[in-house]
């Protein structure tokens, strides 16, 4: 543990003195701000983290939600600075599309209607939105990514969890997420579950490089931290050896005063790694992982010059952050349909849908446009954020040449809906 800490703070110490690398913006402030539920980190960062600092029982505390995996490395262990954060100057470098965000547009727009009222029209929303993410997925093409890393996932469709999704939406998330990161990043894919049903569909989204099975969790909303407190264990594990969480893992109540074996209590016999369990040994490619990228299982990753994003995450003292971006609904999404005349137009009369109407899409080229943030502080923080109303009037979504969504130019806070812009443009940023 001594020698994990002390590699922390040599890092830290030397963080200080390295120019960032061209193209990215060091992300200063609160921990919430720098937030895009995903992350590229390496190997060596994530092994120096002590098990103290990544404990099972953080998965007992109330506190501890989905959004951990990402708060948790963000903080950094108690006393010492956390990582350097880098974001992309250039959103189009490094985003990810937060799916479920168009689904939450959908329900918005159905409450607008009435509960009864709305539900026809928010079913056919989230029938023509599965059927556009499907096609999205399988327009990514069979590209061969850099080798070295491993991406991992959490996965839960077996209930409600933490967001508004709908269980038929999420194995399409899934497999859309997977679709996207096997193109862009890296084919050696985990998906990190905590039930039974759950591993099945992740198995049957395969080849996996391996499924991380979590169960017994208080709840859900904990499968993100125990994910990340499995995979740090992992890419940490002697060669050859069995998974860390099944020799030595434990479950905690809620008062952090009782344990049980966490393996013990798995009703498949193991838990953590699902290849170790076949083959007795932990899979080598965690262990031989330079890099591991981490996202939520609803996030198309776009990633150009990935070379130069995987280069910046080489540090043990730096995560790399993608933008994240939201699709918003627009009326040319819904094409006309004489057996969905009814809940279309319902829809599509819905403020929601009309005032982005308004908005409109500018056509984007993925691979030659850019969209820049002119300032380093706009890359990372709030503090030039605009409402949706007032950015209606003064900028277009932006929908790529593969028939996606349409998403706002920009990232921010989407709670209140207001968005730190970036300026859309052909050709490279300070070109």
């Amino acid at each position: 543990m001594m020698m994990r800490l002390g590699l922390l703070v040599a890092a830290a110490v030397h963080a200080s003195r390295r120019p960032l690398p061209p193209g990215f913006a060091l992300c200063r402030g609160p921990k919430q701000v720098k937030y895009s539920a995903a992350w590229l980190a390496s190997r060596k960062l994530l092994a120096a983290l002590p098990e103290s600092f990544l404990n099972t029982s953080r998965l007992a505390k109330p506190g501890t939600m989905m959004e951990a995996a990402s708060f948790l490395l963000l903080e950094g262990p108690p006393g010492l600075p956390g990582p350097r954060a880098l974001k992309t100057l250039d959103l189009l470098d490094f985003y990810v599309e937060h799916l479920s965000w168009y689904e939450r547009r959908l329900l918005v727009a159905g409450k607008h209607l009435g509960k009864d009222a709305g539900r026809a029209p928010v079913a056919y929303g989230r029938r023509v939105m599965g059927a556009r993410v499907d096609r999205g997925a399988a327009a990514f093409t069979d590209r061969r990514p850099p080798p070295g890393g491993v991406a991992v996932m959490p996965f839960y469709a077996a209930g409600q969890g933490q967001g508004p999704s709908s269980r038929s939406l999420r194995a399409s998330y899934l497999n859309a997420t997977l679709a996207s990161v096997r193109a862009t990043l890296t084919r050696d894919v985990v998906v990190a579950v905590t039930n039974r049903g759950d591993l099945d569909t992740a198995l049957a989204h395969g080849p996996l490089l391996d499924a991380l099975y979590l169960p017994g969790l208080p709840d859900p909303n904990k499968l993100g931290a125990a994910t990340l407190i499995a995979l740090a264990r992992l890419v940490a594990a002697p060669r050859g050896g069995a998974d860390p969480l099944q020799r030595d893992g434990w479950l905690y109540d809620f008062s952090g005063t009782s344990r049980r074996r966490w393996a013990e209590s798995s009703d498949a016999g193991f838990v953590g790694s699902y290849r170790a369990r076949e083959t007795g040994a932990v899979p080598a490619a965690w262990r031989d992982a330079a890099w591991v990228y981490y996202t939520e299982s609803d996030q198309i990753v776009r990633a150009r010059g990935a070379a130069d994003l995987l280069a910046a995450a080489e540090a043990a003292d730096v995560l790399v952050l993608p933008h994240r971006a939201v699709p918003m609904p627009l009326p040319e999404d819904f094409p006309e349909s004489r057996l969905d005349a009814r809940e279309r137009a319902a829809l599509l009369g819905t403020p929601e849908l009309v005032d982005n109407a308004r908005w409109g899409a500018a056509a984007l080229d993925r691979a030659a446009d850019s969209c820049c943030f002119d300032r380093a502080e706009d890359a990372c923080t709030h503090k030039n954020a605009r409402p949706v109303d007032e950015l209606r009037e003064s900028t277009s979504l932006l929908r790529g040449d593969d028939g996606g969504f349409a998403i706002v130019p920009g990232e921010g806070n989407f709670l209140k809906m207001a968005f730190r812009t970036c300026r859309h443009t052909r050709g490279r940023c300070g070109a």
